[in-house]
Order: C-alpha cells, then sequence, then structure tokens
C-alpha cells in the first residue's frame, strides 16, 4: 500500500484603505498694507538784494527832495554868512581911506571859482543780501500690516481599516491506495 499525502496551504487575503487626511482651505490669509508716504516741506530761503544808490545819485546831481531842501538850506546860510563877512570886509576897506585905498579897487572882480565835473560818482551803492531762513518739515511716512491667518479644515473622509480574510482554506488528505500489480499478458 501506498500512503498518498495531499495538503493546500492557506491563503490569507489582506484588504486595506490607506490613511487620507483632507485638507482645505476655508479662508485665505490676508495680508493688508496701509502706506503713508514721507512728505518733505520745504518754505522760506528766499534772500532779496537791496541796492542803495541815493548817494551815488546826490553826488551826480539827482537827489531826493530831503536831501536836496537840506543841502540848499545849508548853502543859503553860507551864502548869507559869506556876503556878511564880504561886506564887513569891504566896510573895513572902506573904512581905511587913509591907507591909500579907493573905491576903484573895490570893484575888481572877485576870483574865479575852479569848478570840478565828475561822470562817475565816487561812492559806490550800497548792497544790502536780506536771507530768509531755510524751513524744513518732514512727516515721516509709515506703513501699518495687518496680517489675517486664513482657516485650515482638516479632516479624514473615513476612517482607515484593514479587513483580514482567509482567502483559501488550509487541509491535508491523507490517503492509502493500493499497489496495483497490472499485468497483461
Amino acid at each position: 500500500m501506498r500512503l498518498v499525502i495531499e495538503q493546500q496551504r492557506a491563503v490569507i487575503g489582506i484588504q486595506q484603505s490607506r490613511p487620507r487626511l483632507e485638507v482645505r482651505e476655508s479662508a485665505p490669509p490676508v495680508l493688508q498694507l496701509r502706506r503713508q508716504l514721507p512728505r518733505l516741506q520745504i518754505s522760506g530761503g528766499k534772500v532779496a538784494v537791496r541796492i542803495d544808490q541815493t548817494r551815488c545819485f546826490s553826488e551826480r546831481g539827482f537827489k531826493p527832495l530831503s536831501e536836496l531842501g537840506r543841502e540848499q538850506a545849508e548853502l543859503g546860510r553860507q551864502a548869507a554868512l559869506k556876503g556878511i563877512a564880504r561886506r564887513s570886509v569891504e566896510g573895513d576897506f572902506l573904512a581905511a581911506i587913509e591907507k591909500g585905498t579907493g573905491v576903484a579897487d573895490l570893484a575888481w572882480p572877485e576870483e574865479k571859482k575852479e569848478v570840478g565835473l565828475a561822470l562817475l560818482p565816487r561812492s559806490r551803492p550800497v548792497v544790502e543780501f536780506i536771507e530768509e531762513s531755510l524751513q524744513i518739515r518732514v512727516d515721516a511716512g509709515g506703513v501699518a500690516v495687518s496680517f489675517t491667518p486664513g482657516e485650515i479644515e482638516m479632516g479624514a473622509p473615513g476612517p482607515p481599516y484593514v479587513l483580514i480574510y482567509l482567502q483559501r482554506r488550509p487541509f491535508i488528505q491523507v490517503k492509502m491506495l493500493p499497489e496495483r500489480l497490472d499485468a497483461t499478458v
């Protein structure tokens, strides 16, 4: 007799779902920038030039009325004093007849005066610079930042699972078979 053993191994089946994580952005993040531009204000700084040419003009004969009045009054006083002095000298001269001088000596004309003519003024004009101070004002700019973080929703659509099952059952079969002899003649 012969012994025959048949066997089949077990096959285990595994079915699984991989874990999944879903991430969704429900609200995006918001970054807001508000800026204020810097400002620069410059004011003043003007320069004025004042030129006083009254002395130059008065030397040329173009005088203001006030100066012309003062000068003419002074010339009048001097002419009056000179006239008084001349008449006094003439009176003294005529009173001294015993010296042999006469009226004919008084008739001689006075000496001629020398007159100088100048085309250019002798004095320079007075130049003044009037300067206004420079005023600078700076307004610094700025940046205001506000940040609102976004919202994120996370979730698993379903729990992961592992399913283990027996796909093929194991078995062992033991048989005893007679030995036969086939004899054919």
